[in-house]
């Protein structure tokens, strides 16, 4: 699917269920984290990681060339937050799906997160077991959120 026809019609139609590639931008600005979660990633036939990102500025301008499906995005970042860039990448984009990752998940950062457009939540300490469910369930059009997130 060419980039133009994806802005159109959204890339996760397939639901991450092997009919296409679910395209994946990650996004913290831990190295450690971003290669566990691209390991993860990678281990499933039906998602790549197609680019990586440090900063909410940095991930606003790969989300704008690259076009993925699906912003797996740290809230926490340094400079520009993660809420903060989420919600001007969907002013954009609206068809990209964002999984928003913390180490926190109090009911204020539920909300902060929603309000920007994010349709996923994972709390990073529980990122290894939810993160592919959450973005299975995003492409398939239905919110997610952890089991330890509150809201």
């Amino acid at each position: 699917m060419t980039s133009e026809a994806k802005t159109l019609t959204g890339g996760c139609s397939a639901g991450g269920t092997g009919a296409q590639t679910v395209q994946i931008l990650l996004v913290d600005d831990h190295v450690a984290t971003r290669e566990e979660m691209r390991a993860l990633i990678v281990s499933k036939g039906d998602m790549e990681v197609i680019g990586e990102s440090g900063s909410g500025e940095d991930a606003i301008e790969q989300a704008r060339r690259l076009r993925p499906d699906v912003i797996v995005m740290d809230i926490f970042l340094p400079g520009m937050s993660g809420v903060e860039a989420t919600r001007r990448i969907l002013q954009e984009n609206p068809l990209i799906k964002v999984v928003a990752l913390s180490n926190y998940s109090g009911y204020h950062l539920v909300r902060a997160v929603r309000d920007a457009g994010g349709v996923g939540q994972v709390r990073k300490d529980h990122a290894f077991e939810e993160l592919i469910p959450a973005i299975r369930s995003v492409c398939a059009g239905k919110p997610y959120l952890g089991a330890n997130v509150q809201d």
